[in-house]
């Protein structure tokens, strides 16, 4: 077609070859799958081809971000007129490669990658469209900056309900005297096994198939000896069942799973969103029921942000001192001449730090409070009532935790701005679960007013506790209120706004928004 060139062949399967190319017109990566291996003479023939047509209009049909992007298609210029498609370059391996190199991944790690899939699904099967392949293998990553976008892959043996799609392709020849087998023995459903009908429940047993994969590294069906697999077919119920409870699995994890992959289609989940809300109940279930058990893991609150051999601090941001609203300004330095900056440095110096509550931030009882104003953030630290303040610019969304350099924490989370103007986020767990004390864990939270998240691991470990403080607006600035001072942040400066506060002798985070972005 003038524009794609090939560079290498990536992978071989039943019905097509697989290349990496370039698009030149465009200059980016691509994957070109093209139809061949098969015999024109074999009677399954017509069926396999209008089967790997039929994936290419599917794929057209569909707009889920989680679902592999089709470019283009055409045939080859050969007398069997071979079709071929282009869709998006997924440069981040499979689910299948990812849970090998990893090892079993926790519940919560295996719901965040699913929930994508399960609603991408959901948009085919809304489409009238059943995948029939979910397997670990049809489950790509493709890299998007330093994060990594689940894909739902491979409709080559998808079935169109009616009319759903355009070259509906049937699962039979054109003389109906051989039955073609399209199916994964792995994974696919009973009802696939016996050439029956499938409806979406079908893809909800290959999802739970795989699940089960996911948490145990182990596949419920192994290996390529077709009698075998067969043999393990015939065992049914009880077979998946005792495979993934012998893994040490939470009952109601194993549960959920066992009910998602009934040997029985009308027992089933009958749904993607049934499978999914019961999953997402599940995890929540297994963390309840270890950490009634379980001790819970309090970290230190002695703990100090690292710093290089010999480093020093940053110096701090420029603040300029008033007194807060209906109150005199002190002017004069305190005993011992600190710097402007510092002049509300001991105000808590007294608060304990081996109690697991974090400071309260709220009113200061009448005592005289000094209003630190920031006047730039060309530093990225503020020292203000004793404690370092660590500003952090965020553009729709900023990741907090160790790996990310921005807080001394196990923990690891996503901030998300909800609206410039009105301080509302969201909290988003990437290693761990968010709650709110006395409520249920969950993957992820809203904030609308101040708060203390707990932050807990899929191990069923409290990592951390964080106060979420979105300060008061007067119209002209956000102020934060510490204790013995109050830091106000000017519109001017930044029209979004929290503080996250991990407690004494821990760094607290500023993070801001500027009025055209991040600075």
């Amino acid at each position: 077609m003038d524009r794609y060139r090939i560079s290498e062949r990536v992978a071989r399967g039943g019905m097509s070859v697989v290349y990496r190319g370039e698009d030149e017109r465009l200059r980016r990566p691509v994957c070109v799958k093209v139809f061949c291996g098969l015999d024109p003479s074999r009677p399954g023939y017509r069926t396999v081809h209008e089967h790997f047509v039929q994936e290419a209009f599917a794929l057209s049909t569909l707009r889920h971000p989680n679902t592999i992007r089709i470019y283009d298609f055409g045939y080859l210029e050969d007398q069997l007129a071979t079709p071929f498609f282009v869709v998006e370059y997924a440069d981040g391996g499979t689910l299948k490669e990812f849970v090998r190199k990893h090892g079993p991944l926790s519940a919560h790690e295996t719901f965040e990658i699913l929930e994508p899939i399960a609603e991408a699904l959901r948009e085919a099967h809304a489409a009238g469209i059943i995948h029939r392949d979910i397997k670990p293998s049809n489950i790509l990553f493709t890299r998007a900056g330093p994060s990594l976008v689940v894909k739902l892959a491979d409709f080559s043996i998808a079935k169109a309900i009616e009319d759903a799609i355009p070259n509906r392709a049937d699962d039979t020849n054109i003389n109906n005297n051989d039955k073609v087998g399209l199916y994964s023995l792995g994974w696919a459903a009973p009802e696939q096994l016996r050439s029956e009908s499938v409806g979406p429940s079908a893809d909800v047993f290959a999802l739970g198939l795989t699940t089960a994969y996911m948490l145990t590294c182990k596949m419920v069906y192994p290996g390529d000896d077709v009698l075998q697999l067969f043999e393990l077919r015939r065992l049914g119920d009880a077979h998946l069942r005792r495979t993934i409870g012998e893994h040490g699995l939470d009952d109601e994890l194993v549960r959920t799973i066992a009910h998602a992959c009934r040997e029985n289609a009308d027992e089933r989940f009958q749904t993607i969103e049934e499978y999914l809300e019961a999953l997402r109940e599940s995890v929540h279930e297994s963390w309840r029921n270890i950490t009634s058990k379980q001790e819970r893991y309090v970290p230190s609150r002695h703990a100090q942000p690292m710093m290089a051999s010999g480093a020093q601090p940053p110096p701090p941001a420029r603040v300029t001192e008033t007194a807060a609203p209906g109150r005199r300004p002190n002017t004069e330095p305190p005993t011992g001449g600190p710097t402007q900056t510092h002049v509300a440095a001991n105000a808590s110096a007294s608060q304990s730090s081996s109690a697991m509550p974090l400071p309260s931030m709220g009113p200061n009882n009448g005592a005289q409070v000094r209003v630190l104003t920031v006047d730039s953030f060309a530093s990225p630290e503020i020292v203000v009532g004793g404690r370092r303040i660590r500003s952090v610019p965020i553009g729709a969304e900023a990741i907090i935790g160790a790996e990310a350099g921005v807080v001394s924490t196990t923990a690891r989370m996503r901030i998300t701005m909800r609206d410039l103007g009105d301080v509302r986020m969201h909290v988003k767990g990437l290693n761990c679960f968010v709650m709110r004390d006395g409520s249920r864990p969950s993957i992820g939270i809203d904030v609308d007013r101040d708060t203390e998240l707990v932050l807990m691991s899929p191990a069923r470990e409290l990592l951390d506790r964080v106060a979420v403080h979105l300060g008061t607006y007067d119209g002209t600035a956000r102020t934060f209120q510490l204790h013995g001072a109050a830091l106000a942040v000017p519109l001017r400066l930044a029209h979004w706004s929290v503080l996250l506060d991990f407690g004494p002798g821990r760094e607290t985070i500023l993070l801001y928004r500027t009025a055209g972005g991040p600075s």
